[in-house]
């Protein structure tokens, strides 16, 4: 399987001069990395997915968010950006 933005991706990786990284396996990671989300509604999985893409949304807004407050209070960055990275879950 294949999108427009998996062989965007895939053209530009391999003009940077990386190899078997064709459209068919860009479309793989994104799938795996959560960046795309194949589930039909009526899937039991597609709720989680859908979910999993929202956190990802909202911690890309919550970087944004740092990299701004960096220009006015640099010494707090590294670590609100470390505390950003980590990956709290309870199962």
């Amino acid at each position: 399987m294949k999108s427009p933005k998996a062989e965007v991706i895939s053209k530009d990786l391999i003009r940077r001069g990386f190899r078997s990284v064709g459209p068919t396996v860009i479309y793989t990671f994104m799938q795996v990395a959560g960046l795309t989300n194949d589930h039909l509604m009526s899937c039991f999985r597609f709720k989680e997915c859908a979910s999993n893409a929202e956190a990802m949304a909202n911690e890309s807004s919550l970087n944004s968010k740092v990299k701004e407050k960096a220009n006015e209070e640099p010494t707090e960055v590294g670590l609100l950006l470390a505390v950003n990275k980590m990956n709290f879950t309870s199962k």
